[in-house]
């Protein structure tokens, strides 16, 4: 029972606790003001009336400016935890206070501002603790938890809300407005204990790499600025959100006038109850069952055309109706549609906000543009609602409506490229290629010594080679230079993509063929891929579609394989070995795809995404996946999620199950793969069976390593006594080669001697022989490869890094 509920809410088991804590943090802060929402519109309507919402809406700026300066420094002087302290004190100070005073004897000229104040009062929270909940939990989940939990602590908060509204709607006949004040006090003290608890127990996530450091409020003040003059997809989203209010407030001015016609005080409590209830409870669905799928279907930006074509739509039957039913069809748009989709929908759209401001941002946007946004309705409305009937109200929110998609439309097509530029302000840059010298002469040299100097720890050597290559133009050599450019420098892969470029359209049909060929590395085929993007990006484009979902296809028998040896209750050397190269191989696999997908045009900058998905950060990591999102077909994301997405430990695979996957490695084109197969094979069965066990992996094209190693296994005579396997796990053993990538641990292990090379030499220990490794080597493999320097790096460094 409990994995179905885990699968219908897509949660995973180990984050019920902590969503379960952030649920009863925002049901709490909603019944309250469910409570004091339903209670506090009845007062003001059964004593002010409806015609003065105009004035509430003109009036609500000033308070919102008020509210906005004061949360606005505290986020500055103090933290987030200390806000939502002094919210929560400040609801317990403000249920008192209003408790109080509506039961004061009040004279008649006093009555009217109090209960405008009162109004006011409950638009300021209405707006204030929607942005203090979101903004405080939006510290604690990556964009991709969100997108599947927001919407379940949505749910608790509408939640709450019905709660609050059922609670005024029973309790109406009984219990004065003034009392309903007192129990939202209450609740407030009792939800101080359990924000205490959230910081507790769960740990903020940074925006960021880098934690920014503590800045003043005219700094910060200065980067919203900045943030508002760079960043044309923030003013649009704040657009969104100003004439999202417009029409949010004229329905409220237009269902607030039906409402109250022929209604006593307490008919209206109970009338505002239940439907305050009924919207909630509308909103607990949708939350639960339907926005999560939704944004997982149609993603982010076509969510965001839901909200107009909403109001498009109520508007248009109150138009057309000018009915009760009309006015209801308005109030849903509001206190329906736009809490459980809009306002969730939002909550994922602020992440491509520059991160760096996004919450003073989200803080003045949502508490002086949208109230300046009441201020227009306010004046509007107080100026010419005299003077229309409501089908003029209602064709003016058709209008606004067809603006608000139309706005909407705008802020798709920014969407991805805003979310890159978030990612990019997140990362260094990375660098690019120096580019190729022009040879003057061949030289005579042939091909395969030029591919030799490519393996020469001098730059100067392999700078010459390249140049050499280049003048020689050997489309036969073509393979063999893909293959030995693979263990080069980032920069001399560029120099190599650069000559290849240069050779002109005699070397696509070469390419053509290499890209999808699994025999070749995964940097060699990147090479290619990008050459023939350059060289013929029509061709490209049109093989990329069977590229990707051919690779991507291909790891799903690598996860399975991977996690049947990861559940293997004793394992051996080989078998984690094996498991661990499934896995990486899943992630080149992977990191291949997006490279492609980016060449295609369909994701932003590669090597950008690359660096942010390898990311330990959350919320960085969460933001180049949403991106991949934005930029391919849902199917393609689904099987590219897959291999993202952390996975649930596998079961133990049959003994015959098992074999039968290691043999079909043994098919592979990688040389390693095909011996760490081997090995486990001879881990797992008798020695009799052996033998026909690894016949297929005696291949006619096999490597003079492949060959030794399998001899090995076999214990044919003259074979050596230990196999690639044993050296990578001698290797691996070090600190500072434990965390680099199996390929380069094997490249190390290839250069294990049994007498020392040179003076400088590590001592390494495989299964008690000693063998040695050149320190010189090491280090230049490493300033060829960004892994292997990372580990070793970070092996002598013991500070914390986020990726």
């Amino acid at each position: 029972m409990g994995g179905f509920v885990n699968r219908l809410l897509r949660v995973v088991p180990g984050e019920w606790p902590k969503l379960a804590q952030f649920g009863l943090l925002g049901f709490l802060l909603q019944m309250g003001l469910g409570i004091g929402f339903s209670a506090g519109d009845a007062a003001f309507l059964a004593h002010a009336g409806a015609d003065r919402l105009a004035l509430i809406f003109m009036m609500t700026p000033a308070i919102m400016l008020v509210y906005t300066a004061a949360f606005s420094y505290l986020m500055v002087r103090f933290s987030i935890d200390r806000v939502i302290d002094a919210t929560i004190a400040l609801l317990v100070v403000g249920g008192l206070l209003s408790y109080a005073v509506l039961g004061l004897d009040l004279p008649p000229h006093w009555q009217l501002p109090v209960y405008i104040g009162l109004k006011l009062y409950l638009a300021m929270w209405y707006i204030a603790l929607y942005t203090q909940f979101w903004n405080y939990t939006d510290g604690y989940f990556a964009i991709q938890d969100g997108k599947r939990l927001f919407p379940l602590l949505a749910a608790a908060t509408a939640l709450g809300m019905t709660c609050g509204g059922l609670i005024v709607s029973q309790l109406a006949g009984t219990v004065s407005l003034r009392g309903f004040f007192l129990i939202w006090a209450g609740i407030a003290a009792v939800t101080f204990p359990v924000a205490l608890g959230l910081r507790r127990r769960w740990t903020r996530i940074a925006d960021s790499e880098v934690e920014a450091a503590e800045e003043g409020v005219g700094r910060q003040v200065r980067q919203v600025a900045d943030t508002f003059r760079s960043s044309r997809y923030t003013l649009v989203l704040t657009l969104i959100l100003f004439v999202t209010l417009l029409m949010t407030n004229l329905a409220e001015f237009q269902y607030s006038a039906m409402f109250e016609q022929g209604r006593s005080e307490a008919e209206l409590a109970s009338l505002l109850g239940t439907l305050y209830a009924a919207a909630n409870i509308f909103n607990v669905i949708v939350c639960l069952f339907v926005f999560n799928r939704l944004v997982g279907r149609i993603g982010v930006r076509n969510v965001a055309l839901i909200m107009p074509l909403s109001y498009f739509a109520a508007f248009g039957f109150l138009f057309v109706t000018g009915s009760f039913e009309g006015a209801l069809a308005a109030f849903f748009a509001y206190h329906g549609v736009l809490t459980s989709i809009e306002y969730n929908n939002q909550n994922l759209l602020f992440n491509a906000v520059p991160a760096e401001t996004k919450r003073p941002v989200r803080t003045i946007v949502e508490g002086l543009a949208e109230p300046l946004a009441s201020f227009i309705a306010g004046g509007f409305l107080l100026v010419f609602a005299d003077r229309t009937d409501i089908r003029d109200l209602s064709g003016l929110g058709v209008i606004l409506g067809l603006v608000l998609l139309l706005v909407v439309i705008m802020l798709r097509q920014l969407y991805p490229a805003a979310m890159a530029r978030n990612m990019r302000s997140m990362l260094l840059d990375v660098g690019k290629g120096r580019g190729v010298a022009p040879a003057a002469d061949t030289g005579g040299a042939d091909t395969d010594a030029l591919l030799e100097h490519l393996r020469s720890r001098d730059p100067a050597v392999r700078a010459e080679a390249i140049a050499r290559l280049a003048a020689g133009r050997d489309l036969e050599a073509l393979p063999r230079i893909l293959d030995r450019a693979s263990w080069l420098s980032p920069a001399d892969r560029h120099d190599i993509e650069t000559m290849i470029i240069g050779w002109g359209d005699t070397a696509i049909p070469r390419l053509v063929s290499a890209v999808p060929d699994p025999t070749f590395r995964y940097r060699g085929r990147a090479m290619a891929a990008r050459a023939l993007a350059q060289l013929s990006y029509p061709l490209f484009s049109s093989q990329l579609d069977a590229l990707v979902r051919a690779e991507l296809e291909r790891a799903e028998p690598r996860f399975v394989l991977a996690e049947a040896l990861e559940a293997m209750p004793e394992p051996t050397r080989a078998t984690r070995l094996l498991a661990r190269l499934q896995r990486q191989l899943i992630g080149k696999g992977t990191d291949f795809v997006i490279e492609l997908l980016a060449l295609g045009g369909r994701l932003p900058d590669f090597d950008l995404l690359i660096v942010t998905l390898h990311s330990k950060n959350p919320k960085v990591r969460g933001n180049a996946i949403e991106t991949i999102e934005n930029g391919v077909d849902h199917a393609t994301f689904l099987l590219l999620k897959g291999l993202l997405d952390e996975r649930a430990a596998g079961s133990p695979a049959g003994g015959a199950r098992l074999l039968a996957m290691l043999e079909e490695r043994l098919a592979s084109p990688d040389p390693l793969e095909l011996v760490t197969a081997a090995q486990s094979i001879r881990d797992l069965v008798p020695a009799e069976e052996l033998g026909p066990r690894l016949r297929r992996a005696l291949r006619p094209d096999l490597y003079l390593l492949e060959r030794a190693d399998l001899a090995t296994l076999l214990a044919l005579p003259g074979a050596g006594p230990r196999t690639m396997v044993d050296k990578i796990d001698a290797i691996a053993a070090f600190p500072d080669f434990a965390a680099a990538s199996i390929d380069v641990q094997a490249r190390l292990a290839i250069k294990l001697r049994d007498a020392p090379p040179e003076k400088d030499v590590r001592r390494v220990d495989v299964d008690g022989v000693t063998m040695w490794l050149s320190n010189a080597y090491t280090l230049d493999l490493a300033a060829r490869n960004v892994d292997l320097a990372l580990a070793m790096y970070r092996a002598s460094d013991d500070r914390a890094y986020a990726a």
